[in-house]
This record gives C-alpha cells, sequence and structure tokens, in this order.
C-alpha cells in the first residue's frame, strides 16, 4: 500500500511541476503580449528573484555547506559556465520563442531536449545509436516539421525566429542537463541551481537590469509574475525533483509531457489562442517520441 501511495505521489508532484512550468509560459505570453514586458526584463526578473529566494531557503536549511562551492575555483568556473549557457541561453531562448511565437509552440519545441541529449552522447560515445533511439529522432524531426508548417511543408507557419529560439531551448534545455552533472553530484542539485539562477541572474544585468523598461506593474501583472518566479520556476523544479525519489526518472521526464500539453490548454482557455487538429497530432508525436527515447534508457 506504501509502494502505491509514494508512486502517487511521485506521478502527482511530477505532473504538478510540470503544469506550473507550462502555465508559467503563457504567464509570459500575456505579460509581453498585453503589458508590453520585454523577453530581457521577464529574464532579468525570474533568473535573479528565483536565484535569491532559492539561496535564502538554502541558507536556513543547509548554512554549512552552501558557500563551500564559493572556495573551489574550478567548481565556480563550472557553476559560472552553467549559468551562462545553461540558465541565461535556456531563460532568454524560452521566453525570445514565445515572444515571436506563443507558449504552446516554444514549451513544445523546448520539449526536443531529450532528443538533443542523446544526439550529445552518440556523438560522446562514438557508437551508432540503437534503432529504438533512430525512430525517436525520426518521429522527434517529422514531428516538429508538422508543428512549424502545419502540414504544408513548402512553407513555415510560425517566423524563422520562432522556430530558432524554440529550438535554442531545447538545445540549450539539454546543455542544462548535461554540463553540470559533476558538480550537482559534489554540491547537490538545488546548491547549484540557486547558485546558477543568482549568477545568471546578476550577469544578466550587465545587459538588461529589472529597472530598465518596466511593464505596467497592476495587481495581475505582479501576481503572474510572482506566479512565474515562485511557481513556474522555483517550484515546478523542486516538485520534479523530489517525484524522482518515488518514481523513475525516466518515468518522470515522461510525465513532463504535461509541460506542452497544459501551455496549450492554458493558451486555449485564457489567452483565446486557437489549437488546430494538425499542432495536437504534431504535439502527440513529439511526446511520443520522448516516450519511445524513455523507455529505451530503461531497458
Amino acid at each position: 500500500m506504501n509502494k502505491v501511495g509514494n508512486k502517487t505521489k511521485g506521478i502527482l508532484l511530477a505532473i504538478i511541476g510540470a503544469i506550473f512550468w507550462g502555465g508559467s509560459g503563457v504567464c509570459a505570453q500575456y505579460i509581453m503580449q498585453n503589458k508590453g514586458a520585454s523577453t530581457g526584463w521577464l529574464v532579468s526578473v525570474r533568473m535573479l528573484f528565483a536565484g535569491i529566494l532559492i539561496l535564502f531557503y538554502l541558507y536556513f536549511s543547509q548554512k554549512n555547506n552552501l558557500f563551500t562551492i564559493l572556495k573551489n575555483k574550478k567548481d565556480m568556473l563550472s557553476t559560472l559556465i552553467f549559468s551562462v549557457f545553461g540558465v541565461i541561453f535556456l531563460q532568454y531562448a524560452f521566453f525570445a520563442a514565445i515572444q515571436v511565437s506563443n507558449a504552446a509552440t516554444a514549451t513544445i519545441l523546448q520539449y526536443l531536449s531529450p532528443i538533443f541529449i542523446v544526439i550529445y552522447f552518440i556523438f560522446e560515445s562514438k557508437k551508432i545509436p540503437n534503432v529504438m533511439s533512430m525512430i525517436s529522432i525520426a518521429l522527434s524531426l517529422f514531428g516538429t516539421a508538422l508543428l512549424v508548417t502545419k502540414g504544408d511543408f513548402g512553407t513555415l507557419s510560425i517566423s524563422v525566429l520562432g522556430l530558432f529560439w524554440g529550438l535554442m531551448a531545447g538545445f540549450f534545455g539539454a546543455f542544462y542537463i548535461i554540463q553540470p552533472r559533476k558538480i550537482m553530484a559534489k554540491y547537490g542539485t538545488t546548491t547549484i541551481i540557486g547558485w546558477g539562477m543568482f549568477f545568471g541572474g546578476l550577469l544578466f544585468q550587465l545587459y538588461h537590469p529589472v529597472w530598465k523598461d518596466v511593464p505596467e506593474l497592476d495587481l495581475l501583472t505582479f501576481g503572474l509574475v510572482c506566479f512565474i518566479v515562485v511557481f513556474g520556476t522555483i517550484l515546478s523544479y523542486i516538485c520534479l525533483l523530489k517525484s524522482t525519489r518515488y518514481i523513475p526518472a525516466q518515468f518522470s521526464s515522461l510525465l513532463t509531457s504535461f509541460e506542452p500539453l497544459s501551455s496549450a490548454l492554458f493558451s486555449s482557455l485564457f489567452l483565446g489562442v486557437v489549437i488546430l487538429p494538425i499542432e495536437i497530432i504534431s504535439m502527440v508525436i513529439i511526446i511520443f517520441s520522448v516516450f519511445l527515447l524513455s523507455r529505451n534508457s530503461e531497458m
């Protein structure tokens, strides 16, 4: 009974985390379209305040271990690399994709990150991928082509910039997972995410400080920004991380399919975005390709 309860808890945590992330993209789209927020301002606020809040939490929960990484130059350099390419570039690419397309499209393109991870390990191991991996990659490419052309393969239905930033979000999402593995094993995932967000937020102030191009901050906008920082960044990460205590990581990653699904649903309900049948089919194909990949990694 306890095993069943733990499995249910893990599934719920993974789904809630994925829904929070998908919802944050829709909140960002609303703020950019209706309140004049720029990609730069949203990225700046999200990283800096998420980093501060995570470090604040860690300071009281594990004060003795929080500052250890600052004493190791090699690990600090690795964390800074993670901050730039795994945090700044990922956040910017994701929000830029939303701004020039929509939250649903940006989220499903970012969901391709497991495919980029497989491609990376194929080159790293210098081995020919197995049949399941090849099928997964082929399906993901077909699903992506279907999504961005709406079935008319002679034309793009989204802007070239939208496709570019969406694919970049997927690429840097893969970097976000691959690059910090060693330092996360050494210092803990939460610590590295906290410092990564904080350093990324500080560095990004040089490009776009939080006081520059501030949008219309009424009560609704403030609430949506808080949702993006607290629920869409901190709690979504914590839920997905904790879910792996109760269910296999592969199963947890599969449940992140609720990210594009929730993003599409919220976009349709709250922003009036019309999701065409061909777009739903393309989402299903991409999610299925990641499912095959997940099953393949379990075997």
